[in-house]
């Protein structure tokens, strides 16, 4: 169970790496200028845009839980060896 959870956790975050490279591009390919696909790109990567940073939060949220619950599992079996 142990590699899954490690395998699931790799793959999870690897889709969020590349929905936001996705969204750069698409930034950058959607705008008129290249000056003003920058502004797009640092307005929405600001770090004073909460309403980002709480989305990729819960878009990383599946990964966290699985990294929560695979910690557990082998602090369990640990305990259990000792």
């Amino acid at each position: 169970m142990d590699k899954v959870l490690t395998w699931f956790i790799n793959c999870w975050v690897a889709l969020v790496v590349l929905a936001n490279v996705a969204a750069i591009v698409g930034s950058f390919v959607g705008a008129a200028t290249f000056w003003d696909g920058w502004k797009r790109i640092t307005k929405t990567y600001s770090p004073f845009n909460v309403a980002n940073f709480i989305m990729e939060v819960a878009s990383l949220s599946p990964a966290l839980g699985a990294m929560y619950w695979r910690d557990r599992r082998r602090a369990a079996t640990d305990v259990k060896e000792r």
